[in-house]
């Protein structure tokens, strides 16, 4: 793997620079963090496969090219950026033949090994990482606000996938206490009452349990999105706004230092607890 990826690396930095207008058919850095979320999937998935299998092998090493297919994208998503070039150097065509390239050897692997169509429990206590995609504020947010985020890591329970990294999370204001100077600190209050998983739509009753680094499992195995997670990451520095606050408390409420309001810019991670078991019905 390390030898492709360094010919891939190579041949890329060799390559004379083209020019690269933006358009509709031009790849950002939100459409890689989606790429990033389908490899871990497909990890979760390969994770399940016996070791020695020589099916299973054949698969793995699949899923190692897909993986120096994400991170030549990547690479040239950034050499892009470090030119000053309008544009990201990278099309939507190029992200979606990965894509497709996930999708098929997903489909291979089921068709191979059979589909697990039983229903799945999460057991209340779970905790998962879950990423803002909303922008949250204690100054101007108000009791019983919606806001997105997405599950940032695959979950898994019995020895299977219950929820895809990416999975579509949706939270509640509970309550919002905005600053007052000099010594009143900010509060947010945050619950999550619905996961979209495919086309289904969850009720779920979770809470927050820490923030972005605190409480973080590290993960079964290092996989291809593990080595991803950490490659990807510099495309997505420079969060505008700053994190203030922690959690305190059983109640699990972000409050800020005295006279401050408390900030969770989009992308901030956070850890979220099940407060009961989480049922995922059977696949029809």
């Amino acid at each position: 793997m390390l030898r492709r990826l360094a010919f891939a690396l190579v041949s890329l930095l060799t390559v004379a620079p083209v020019a690269s207008a933006a358009g509709r058919d031009e790849a950002i850095p939100k459409d890689l963090r989606r790429l990033q979320d389908d490899v871990a999937n497909l990890d979760a998935e390969l994770r399940d496969l016996e070791p020695d299998d020589p099916k299973a092998d054949a698969f793995r090493q699949r899923a190692e090219e897909i993986g120096e297919d994400v991170i030549y994208l990547k690479v040239k998503m950034r050499r892009a950026r470090k030119e000053g070039r309008e544009g990201t150097g990278v099309t939507l065509d190029e992200v979606g033949q990965v894509q497709d390239e996930i999708r098929n050897l997903r489909d291979d692997i089921a068709a191979a090994f059979g589909r697990d169509n039983r229903e799945i429990r999460v057991a209340a206590g779970t905790e998962f990482a879950v990423r803002l995609d909303d922008p949250l504020s204690s100054r101007t947010a108000r009791r019983e606000d919606r806001f997105d985020a997405s599950v940032l890591d695959p979950v898994r329970a019995g020895g299977a996938l219950a929820v895809p990294a990416g999975t579509r999370i949706r939270g509640v204001v509970r309550n919002a206490e905005p600053a007052e100077r000099p010594s009143r600190p900010g509060r947010l209050e945050l619950d999550f009452d619905t996961l979209y998983l495919e086309t289904r739509r969850l009720d779920i009753r979770a809470g927050l349990a820490a923030m972005e680094g605190t409480g973080r499992k590290p993960a079964e195995k290092a996989g291809i999105g593990a080595v991803l997670g950490g490659v990807i990451g510099s495309l997505f520095e420079g969060r505008h706004g700053a994190i203030v606050g922690a959690i305190v408390g059983a109640s699990g409420a972000v409050v800020a230092t005295k006279g401050d309001d408390v900030e969770l810019p989009a992308g901030t991670v956070v850890t979220v607890r099940l407060a009961e078991d989480l049922v995922i019905p059977q696949r029809r």
